[in-house]
């Protein structure tokens, strides 16, 4: 919707939103197009294609919560502020001892990777992401029946399954450096990323990491 009303100069016309919001969910007139989303119909309205692997960007700038931006990059659905949640590091909204400086990239990798991880049990458990603040290891622990380790450890192999079955499908680290914007440092943390996670660097998952669980293509 962003970018249709930047495309025909009608950016902050608030009741074109509303009325591009009911043609999208009918599929009528124009809404046919945007109902595809930016990635399929940038070329014809002649603005940039602000997404990753397909999905549209959240309000949390990359550009300036730059762990965030990296988490947009790694995430395996694309630009979803909600698949590992950095920003909640860098604005900051928890504790100062847990928060990050929001500049930069680099030696961020292993917290995103954290991040990452927990959300996955956080979803796997159907659990709202609003209790955030609230979800203390203690808390995962007692919740899941499982130490905080064997948790992470489940959450690293949802993470592995879901980026080998990208990667059947394609998707490699050029997926991954594809932000419609520079941010400094991300090759070399990119990098960082895939070796803490024991990827191979340009973005795959060896076969062997996920021998033994199910496959990619059942």
């Amino acid at each position: 919707v962003a970018a249709y009303l930047a495309a025909e100069d009608e950016f902050g016309n608030a009741e074109l939103v509303h009325e591009l919001i009911e043609k999208i969910a009918h599929r009528e007139g124009v809404g046919d197009t945007l109902a595809e989303g930016i990635d399929r119909f940038h070329d014809e309205l002649g603005v940039e294609n602000w997404s990753m692997k397909g999905m549209e960007f959240a309000a949390h700038d990359g550009r300036t919560l730059n762990g965030q931006g990296l988490a947009f990059a790694t995430s395996n659905r694309g630009a979803d502020h909600m698949y590992a949640e950095m920003y909640q590091l860098e604005y900051p909204l928890v504790a100062p001892e847990q928060a990050l400086d929001s500049d930069g990239v680099e030696g961020k990798s292993e917290r995103l990777i954290e991040m990452e991880n927990k959300n996955a049990v956080h979803d796997s458990g159907v659990l709202c992401k609003f209790a955030f603040s609230n979800m203390s290891h203690e808390r995962y622990a007692r919740l899941f029946d499982a130490d905080w380790e064997t948790l992470m450890d489940a959450g690293g192999r949802i993470i592995e399954l879901e980026r080998h079955f990208n990667n059947r499908r394609g998707f490699d680290r050029s997926d991954d450096d594809a932000l419609p914007y520079e941010l400094e440092g991300l090759d070399a943390e990119l990098s960082s990323y895939y070796d803490h996670r024991g990827w191979n660097d340009d973005g795959t998952v060896p076969d062997a990491n996920v021998e033994g669980a199910a496959s990619a293509d059942d």
